[in-house]
């Protein structure tokens, strides 16, 4: 049960898996700084606008910004006075996870189906680099590691404990890992690029050379099946026995963005259906040289962006909720006010986000002076 993150300003809504409904109530929205006064937002400048569906950002060189439009198949550089120029035009596919480090950037371009149920096959899902003279490769196909391995084969997803009779009443709400690759993110390091695999519900460092290697296979995220659970079942269509209220619900963990600062990588997790639609979305970073996991923040609202200050403060941007906010000792605090905010990136005191992704009359690329 997948689909890829719609291009639909009247759902708003980003389905990895199975688009859902309309978002239920959320918490994660609350105000005032991290020492716990209203923080004055920064003067904020939209760089471009009509942009379409962008989802993600990356600093590009002599201060220019590189845009995603990823249904559009295009990957965009924007002057800092807004110009605009195409740097790869792919017409028909998705052109997804740009970033820039060590002279390099480094894109995915996708191959997006012709089948109605997105996952259904094993697409091409290529990693692409441009040096700094200007010329383009390929990495690597994505898609052949998660053939070879799917590191979530194994992982029973949906509902583990219902008695088999309870569960025969809706067999389809169990299931194991699918072989299925939807790299989204790309964050350089040495040597490489770390990799959140939407579609393998893992993390994976890749070489410059195309060597692929597991980092972290992201565990299923658990939701308490109630009322809203069934209700949000019904708006698609999918009935929930009643037998199963009060057990868990073990949704993919979709990675939506990735980040590495210093040994963490910083991640954010969109859990699949239904969370993806219950403002249960989270944070996270991971050591990348003893593996521990440390839960950044929860009760986001479709995270879809992570970047780390260079003191350390960490952003998050969330399509379904109020923009981009701070992470702090687990509280979350907005600080750019937006809709559709579909990432964030910072260098140095700028902060550069996308907001209105999924909107019909195109989104925009914004900045923030940070203080």
């Amino acid at each position: 049960m997948r689909s890829r993150l719609a291009a639909s300003a009247a759902a708003c809504v980003i389905a990895m898996f199975l688009t859902a409904g309309p978002a239920l109530a959320h918490t994660s929205n609350q105000s005032g700084d991290r020492h716990g006064h209203n923080p004055q937002p920064s003067p904020v400048t939209e760089v471009a606008s009509q942009l379409i569906s962008p989802l993600k950002v990356a600093f590009g060189p002599n201060g220019s910004y590189l845009v995603a439009e990823s249904f559009a198949g295009q990957l965009t550089k924007i002057s800092a006075k807004g110009e605009k120029s195409v740097v790869v035009s792919a017409p028909g596919q998705e052109i997804a996870g740009v970033s820039v480090g060590f002279g390099t950037t480094y894109y995915f371009n996708n191959d997006q189906g012709s089948g109605p149920e997105p996952g259904a096959e094993l697409l091409p899902a290529r990693l692409m680099s441009i040096d700094y003279k200007g010329k383009t490769r390929t990495i690597t196909d994505l898609s052949k590691f998660e053939a070879a391995n799917n590191p979530d084969g194994n992982t029973v997803y949906g509902v583990r404990d219902a008695a088999p009779a309870c569960l025969a009443q809706a067999p389809y709400l169990q299931s194991k890992g699918e072989v299925f690759s939807h790299p989204y993110s790309t964050s350089p390091t040495l040597g490489g690029v770390i990799v959140g695999d939407a579609g393998a519900n893992n993390i994976v460092f890749v070489s410059n050379s195309g060597y692929v290697k597991l980092i972290k296979a992201l565990p299923a995220e658990p939701i308490t099946i109630d009322a809203g659970v069934v209700a949000l079942g019904a708006q698609m269509g999918m009935v929930i026995p009643e037998c199963m209220l009060g057990l868990k619900y073990y949704a993919q963990p979709v990675p939506t963005d990735v980040e590495v600062s210093g040994t963490w990588v910083y991640y954010t997790v969109l859990p699949g259906v239904p969370g993806e639609s219950l403002g249960v979305g989270k944070a996270y970073r991971t050591n990348l040289l003893t593996g521990k996991t440390q839960l950044l923040a929860e009760g986001l609202a479709a995270p879809t962006g992570i970047a780390v200050g260079w003191d350390g403060t960490v952003y998050v941007s969330q399509l379904m909720g109020d923009g981009v906010s701070v992470i702090n000792n687990g509280k979350v605090t907005n600080v750019l006010p937006a809709a559709m905010a579909s990432d964030v990136a910072v260098s140095g005191r700028t902060l550069a986000a996308l907001t209105n992704a999924l909107a019909e009359t195109g989104g925009s690329l914004l900045t923030m002076r940070l203080k």
